[in-house]
């Protein structure tokens, strides 16, 4: 990250409105570089001032008039029709508004026909981004290194309310390297550790709210490529920057019968 690109992520860092990756991204930034932490306390220093109850004031009376006085007056555009039914002509408004309701109707109808939303699967697509990319950067990639599938397995044993299936693919050339404890969509899951030649890849596990399996869905952001399927119970999330191929690959080899 260099300065240009910290300023512009600033504010939002203050007010922790950034996703994890950025946020770390910047951290790193603000560790290293002194100009940017002297614009980071005086944002800090300035958002403080105005927090501060002795600074404020009443906006008077005759300020507010000026100020809608100076607005445009805007005619009428609903027609009463009955005491409790209002009629607004679609020919007086504007083309883009028009297409922006019927787009809103339209994810309103297609979320509540329980059809697949895809918006939160991308939510969920970009935590699981962050979490891997903070599992790099933080070295935390795991709790139990090792590459023998049982020895990762029972380490969640009492650290979860579940067991997570565990599954050494080296042979094909995924190899188990590892486990952790994560944090994501809301609650602890296993995190499980593959290599694929030089690549890393996060599976991310957790009990599944509905006993459907589901067929994988990829997702691809910012270079990385995420599938996420369901299957005899497990919600599984795959995660990493190697090709979509090698990712189909791997998901296929978990859903092999055991």
């Amino acid at each position: 990250m260099n300065c240009q690109e910290c300023h512009d992520y600033i504010d939002a860092y203050i007010d922790n409105e950034l996703d994890i990756a950025s946020t770390i991204l910047v951290k790193q930034h603000l560790r290293d570089c002194f100009g940017c932490q002297q614009l980071l306390e005086s944002r800090k220093a300035v958002g403080a001032l105005l927090d501060n109850p002795q600074v404020r004031f009443e906006v008077p009376d005759s300020l507010l008039g000026r100020i809608q006085s100076a607005l445009p007056v805007s005619r009428p555009e609903v027609k009463q029709q009955s005491r409790t039914r209002f009629v607004i002509p679609w020919f007086s408004i504007p083309l883009a508004f028009a297409a922006t309701i019927a787009v809103t109707l339209g994810l309103a109808f297609l979320n509540q026909g329980g059809v697949f939303d895809r918006s939160h699967g991308s939510s969920i697509a970009q935590d699981v981004i962050s979490s891997h990319v903070r599992s790099l950067l933080a070295t935390h990639l795991f709790d139990v290194p090792s590459t023998d599938q049982h020895t990762v397995k029972p380490w969640f044993d009492g650290k979860l309310k579940f067991s997570p299936p565990v599954h050494d693919f080296a042979e094909h050339g995924f190899r188990l390297t590892g486990g952790r404890l994560d944090y994501l969509n809301g609650r602890e899951v296993a995190a499980l550790v593959y290599q694929r030649r030089l690549h890393i890849i996060n599976l991310f596990i957790w009990p599944s709210e509905s006993s459907r399996n589901i067929v994988a869905t990829s997702f691809s952001k910012d270079g990385y490529n995420v599938l996420h399927w369901a299957h005899e119970g497990f919600e599984f999330w795959a995660v990493s920057d190697v090709n979509a191929e090698d990712m189909r690959a791997f998901a296929d080899l978990e859903l092999q019968p055991s």
